[in-house]
């Protein structure tokens, strides 16, 4: 299992446009094959937002990376925004 961790700045006053991301971006994650589980978090305060992904593998992720990269990126930019950190994926360690 693997988790995707993005995260990106859009402003402080830019929680329509964090809300859109998420309505727009959370369900086209689920969808794609080897989904676990997406979550859109926020610090509305500070304007900074980001996804945390879990997946069944690193193959899954990557793949929906493809589909998924260029519509987070287009809202990122529309929203006058900016990637806080590159996008990270994890191994994850369980008992």
């Amino acid at each position: 299992m693997n988790l995707r961790l993005v995260q990106f700045s859009l402003g402080s006053g830019n929680e329509a446009a964090a809300e859109t991301l998420a309505k727009e971006l959370v369900p086209a994650i689920r969808s794609q094959p080897g989904c676990q589980s997406c979550v859109f978090f926020a610090d509305h305060r500070a304007g900074d937002y980001g996804l945390a992904v879990l997946w069944e593998s690193r193959e899954a992720a990557d793949a929906a990376a493809g589909v998924i990269s260029p519509k987070l990126m287009s809202g990122v930019n529309e929203a006058n925004g900016k990637m806080t950190a590159a996008p990270r994926l994890f191994d994850v360690l369980e008992p």
